[in-house]
């Protein structure tokens, strides 16, 4: 491997640090990753510290100068495509099967591309976990049709909120009242339908998963303030999806 100066190692691992944080990764994975990164490129030292808003790096070289740099991350989402693509460049940087040219150019790529999947796949998939959920409930099959919906209509609005780079939250929230409206609406048309089915299902995409998940593994791994803060994230979430469905609730029923 041709020598790298102590500029272009901090360059390259900051910003598969900045990528993994802001697609969802754990602190702990972040944090090895960069730190495998820094020292297969030549860093003698690292030192890597990630909270759930920030990226922060310290590489010492073999002539012991040091750099310190810090990145900002304010939008995360989850994409585990991303994440799993920034592992196997750094395996493969590890085990010397890859250049410092490439891997930058690779992960450049990585942080511009285009990922995921268009409105349509994404409110049929969407649709789907509302109804199975449903079915799950042993609702009847207009119920599961109506949380089908339901849930599609989540995340139309996660697209529109998105967007217009909506606050934090306001997705959650208004996903919570449209799932309700459509189950209080489906209860007035039929009162022999239930509309908690509709409304369990509906909100299930809203439920934050990975982020409880997180939480708890980087708690687990002595990550105490990143593993708090996504917790603290998470029941946020769930707050604002809870008033989104009780306010509804209390405007319709």
């Amino acid at each position: 491997m041709l020598t790298i100066s102590l500029e272009q190692i901090v360059s390259l691992v900051i910003v598969a640090g900045e990528i993994m944080l802001k697609n969802g990764a754990e602190t702990y994975r972040i944090e090895e990753t960069m730190d495998h990164m820094a020292k297969a490129c030549g860093a003698l030292a690292v030192e890597s510290f990630v909270i759930p808003t920030g990226v922060f790096l310290t590489v010492t070289d073999a002539n012991g100068r040091t750099l310190t740099v810090m990145r900002r991350v304010s939008n995360r989402t989850i994409n585990l495509d991303r994440i799993s693509k920034v592992n196997e460049l750094s395996r493969r940087l590890v085990d010397q099967r890859m250049e410092y040219r490439d891997a930058k150019k690779i992960l450049e790529h990585i942080s511009k591309e285009r990922t995921g999947f268009s409105l349509l796949p994404s409110m049929l998939a969407s649709g789907t976990i509302g109804a199975g959920t449903a079915v799950l409930q042993d609702a009847l099959i207009l119920e599961v049709v109506v949380a089908f919906v339901a849930a599609a209509i989540v995340r139309y609005i996660a697209h529109i909120i998105s967007r217009l780079h909506g606050l934090s939250f306001s997705f959650e929230f208004l996903g919570g009242m449209a799932v309700a409206f459509c189950g209080t609406l489906l209860h007035s048309l039929l009162p022999h339908l239930r509309p908690d089915a509709v409304i369990i299902g509906g909100i299930m995409p809203l439920v934050p998963g990975v982020a409880i998940t997180n939480a708890i593994r980087d708690v687990i791994a002595g990550d105490l303030l990143s593993g708090l803060s996504r917790g603290l994230e998470a029941a946020l979430t769930s707050v604002a999806v809870a008033m989104g469905v009780v306010i509804m609730l209390a405007l319709t029923v």
